[in-house]
């Protein structure tokens, strides 16, 4: 009964914190933040402590302790819920607390930035081609051997895609630059932030491109950059367009869900089934099966594992492998690992080409840094981060004419990229934030910075050609 209790008290503080961040700040971004640490924090520990009490939860996560290690409901398992539940609560306390007093809303009078829709299209499609380069070779492989692209490209072949980091940004940019691009164009011309031409065949375009980048991502099993890539569009549309179509944003969530699921089942067929193996009727009933999949589970279980097995503190490890990883691996290939590294060797997880790979808890890395006095410090971390992106939003309309564009556009972006980025930042440990800034506010940033000044163009181009002289006849074929 104790353990449903320290759930059920977990649950209600976290719950009710998310309460109080939106009433603070006015936006869903928050409480929606807080349900994807919860997902990956608490949520899995109600299926474990059922099964530990024997009641059947039936999530099919019990491979995992064949894999991992098995979990009982002893004093290890309670203190990770424990310290799981802090870690969380701790976020929400330190945002709440460096949160800006949200003002009257937005001047509405002022436009949007302008974007060019053509630009964001043809970004989209090189990075794609880009991307489809970089893994042709192990896409053909797979075809021939009958494997999964998912696994062809992380490992299966018995080695590393080269430039496989290279390949992960490029389906960002190529994804980033379609869910912003999709939400400007749902905003029209009127649009709070950034504005664009709602032509027709712009819509179909991100409409063909957005269907072929599904495929590629289906083939490939990659369903986290599609998550990010759509969370973020959502949440910019709500706060970019001025008459929000909540029949738009239902839609596309519900479409979101309906992609992701697919891709999570689809990830494990070869790639030639894709076109002619499938029981679309059985794929059809695993999409409410979503729910019980392990993602919940990997992240989870690392505490655990560190607490059970009493790994050894690195003291720091994360921050020189953080400041290592600046140098790309293909010109240091003996660089510092990572905290998972570390992680797997202490608990006995077999790592190398071919293995099969889980997830640390951002908790967990911090843990093994510096303890429990690490663990609370990176909960602040985290809360003074989240904050500190939603205050620049909030400040946009008094700074906006002393920033320079691309501050511009990161400050109207951060807040909904950060949450969109939640979900890979809570499974790696203090290494994630280079992910955080580089594909989460970097790349977004620059992509919709580019399509701003590209926007111009033509009118510059315009206004520089020599204009016809007054009543001198005008050569119109």
């Amino acid at each position: 009964m104790e353990w449903y209790l320290l759930l059920t008290v977990a649950t209600a503080c976290i719950a009710g914190l998310a309460v109080l961040l939106y009433l603070r700040s006015g936006s869903l971004s928050f409480p929606l933040g807080v349900l994807f640490l919860y997902f990956w924090s608490i949520h899995g520990g109600w299926s474990i402590v059922a099964d530990g009490l024997g009641v059947d939860s039936q999530k099919p996560h019990h491979y995992l302790y064949r894999k991992v290690f098995p979990v009982e409901l002893n004093a290890a398992y309670q203190e990770t819920l424990l310290y799981y539940a802090l870690f969380v609560i701790v976020i929400e306390l330190t945002a709440l607390a460096g949160m800006a007093e949200v003002q009257s809303r937005h001047d509405s009078s002022r436009p949007g930035l302008w974007i060019s829709h053509v630009s964001l299209i043809v970004i989209s499609a090189l990075a794609g081609v880009a991307s489809f380069l970089i893994v042709k070779e192990q896409l053909v492989t797979a075809v021939l051997l009958g494997k999964s692209g998912y696994a062809a490209t992380r490992g299966g072949l018995g080695e590393m895609v080269p430039l496989f980091t290279l390949h992960q940004v490029l389906n960002r940019v190529a994804l980033f630059a379609l869910a912003l691009g999709g939400a400007i164009w749902f905003s029209g011309r009127e649009g709070r932030w950034f504005a664009g031409e709602p032509a027709i065949s712009v819509g179909v375009a991100y409409v063909l491109l957005l269907a072929a980048a599904f495929g590629y991502l289906t083939v490939l099993g990659n369903k986290n950059e599609l998550f990010s890539g759509l969370v973020m569009g959502g949440l910019f549309y709500l706060v970019n367009a001025r008459r929000v179509r909540w029949g738009v944003v239902t839609v596309g969530a519900v479409g979101m869900f309906l992609c992701i699921a697919l891709v999570d089942f689809l990830r494990a067929f070869p790639v030639l089934d894709l076109w002619g193996g499938i029981d679309w009727w059985e794929a059809a009933q695993w999409v409410p099966e979503i729910r019980a999949n392990n993602e919940a589970f990997g992240a989870h279980l690392s505490l655990y594992g560190v607490l059970f097995f009493h790994s050894p503190l690195t003291y720091g490890s994360s921050l020189t492998s953080l400041l290592a990883s600046v140098v790309p691996r293909i010109f240091w290939p003996e660089r510092p690992g990572d905290i998972y590294s570390h992680y797997a060797a202490s608990v006995g997880i077999a790592e190398g080409v071919g293995e099969q790979g889980f997830s640390i808890h951002h908790a967990t890395g911090w843990y093994l840094n510096f303890g429990l006095p690490g663990l609370l410090l990176g909960a602040i971390v985290w809360g003074w981060i989240w904050s500190r992106c939603f205050n620049a939003y909030l400040s946009i309309d008094e700074q906006r004419d002393r920033w320079p564009r691309w501050h511009y556009v990161l400050a109207v972006l951060a807040p909904w990229a950060f949450v969109a980025y939640i979900p890979p930042l809570v499974r790696a440990g203090l290494e994630g934030y280079k992910g955080l800034l580089i594909d989460a506010l970097l790349v977004p940033t620059l992509v919709i910075t580019v399509a701003s000044y590209t926007a111009g163009l033509w009118s510059r181009v315009m206004a520089r050609a020599p204009q016809p002289i007054e009543g001198l006849p005008v050569r119109t074929e």
